[in-house]
């Protein structure tokens, strides 16, 4: 056998390389889930009775002082029951956003055990009163492939700025209803009904928005403008 011939073979016998998909940069809740934009809509005719249960359950942002949008729905959080559960910084951490209008009970959760918990204790609050109708979910990928045109893809994969945009106004959100212990344990919205509280909610908003300034902005990285929270709150 020739020379040209065994070097011909032995090339020949060297293992292809195996292909591996590409894999992106995977955005996950604190809990280790993945980060998915999920939404429960259920149908219900006893909004006034659901508002009571809700509000005696103790673990729903939801009093009498709840006033409702001019579209007659109201906006309110729920909050982390686990008796272990980790408080963020700033509070008592809001796992799901519920939006209650006249004939329908909305929830939006960042990951799929998130919404799943929530409709759980809704479902065993309300009982009958509820009725679903459909679960939705998106995940960042189809929010980016919806917001863009479709391109080569890119190593790492970055969320588009409407995305990172919609997360960050739903870390606000969720930061106007939580318990912050500066603020004696009251939320940002039940702070500012007072002079005092308004004032101590200004100064909080004020050393947030200097903390962000000295942060680096980088593509990718979550920097909610908290200046935003005055507009959320009446105080513009």
């Amino acid at each position: 056998m020739s020379k040209k011939r065994r070097k011909k073979r032995s090339r020949s016998r060297k293992p292809a390389k195996s292909r591996r998909p590409r894999v992106g940069i995977q955005l996950v809740t604190p809990e280790g889930d993945a980060l998915v934009f999920m939404n429960a809509h259920y149908r219900h005719t006893a909004p006034e009775e659901i508002r009571q249960i809700l509000k005696q359950a103790g673990d729903f942002g939801i009093d009498d002082d709840l006033e409702p949008e001019p579209d007659g729905s109201l906006h309110f959080p729920w909050f982390e029951t686990h008796p272990v559960a980790r408080s963020t910084p700033l509070g008592q951490r809001v796992l799901a956003h519920l939006t209650l209008t006249p004939t329908t009970l909305e929830v939006e959760g960042m990951s799929q055990q998130r919404l799943d918990d929530c409709c759980q204790r809704l479902e065993q609050l309300l009982g009958d009163r509820i009725h679903l109708v459909e679960t939705k979910a998106k995940s960042v990928d189809q929010a980016l492939r919806e917001s863009k045109p479709r391109a080569k893809p890119r190593e790492p994969v970055i969320p588009p700025p409407e995305v990172i945009a919609e997360l960050e106004e739903k870390m606000l959100r969720q930061w106007i209803d939580e318990s912050i212990p500066a603020l004696g344990g009251l939320t940002p919205r039940e702070a500012v009904k007072t002079p005092e509280g308004r004032q101590q909610v200004l100064e909080l908003i004020d050393h947030a928005t200097r903390m962000q300034k000295r942060m680096t902005k980088a593509p990718g990285i979550f920097a909610p403008d908290y200046r935003k929270v005055k507009k959320m709150l009446g105080l513009e």
